[in-house]
């Protein structure tokens, strides 16, 4: 799984390119949750599957910054990487062609939840910080202010054993 996530984190760093940073900053993890403590707004990213079976951190708001296309590759190729799967999981992309497609309502979403909220700041994380890093900036650029990317993502998260929930 962590394979599977990190090319795809790759692929959409690939395909949306690497730009100047628009927003506030990269904060820490304990930054992060202290901000959070006071009021910021914190929202994770990541798809709703990893949202829910990979965790969360608590308190967190799911807004997904990437929708995902997922095409089966060939039966038979399907059938006969099933065959070969013994022992290990299968790299997703094997088996599928993924591609990520940017969530065209996540800036409005956001601004939804501001408004029902209030204005404060905002706190991202997704599994390692590459796409929260990516919402930053097209929030920044879309003219939202103090935005803050979570370094190190949800892994940073959990091996600072801050508090999180899931299944």
């Amino acid at each position: 799984m962590r394979k599977i996530l990190a090319l795809l984190v790759l692929l959409t760093l690939t395909l949306f390119g690497a730009e100047e940073i628009y927003y506030e900053d990269d904060i820490s993890v304990q930054e992060a949750y202290e901000m959070v403590q006071k009021g910021a707004i914190f929202i994770d990213v990541r798809t709703p599957g990893e949202y829910i079976y990979a965790g969360h951190p608590l308190g967190a708001v799911s807004i997904p910054v990437f929708d995902y296309s997922y095409k089966p590759k060939a039966l038979q190729l399907r059938l006969n990487l099933a065959k070969k799967e013994k022992k290990r999981a299968l790299d997703a992309h094997k088996v599928y062609d993924i591609t990520p497609v940017e969530n065209k309502q996540f800036a409005e979403d956001v601004a939804k939840l501001l408004k029902l909220v209030g204005n404060h700041p905002i706190v991202l994380i997704c599994r390692t910080g590459a796409r929260s890093q990516y919402a930053a900036n097209l929030l920044a650029k879309k003219g939202f202010a103090e935005v803050y990317n979570v370094e190190g993502g949800f892994l940073a998260w959990k091996k600072a054993k801050l508090p999180y929930g899931g299944e």
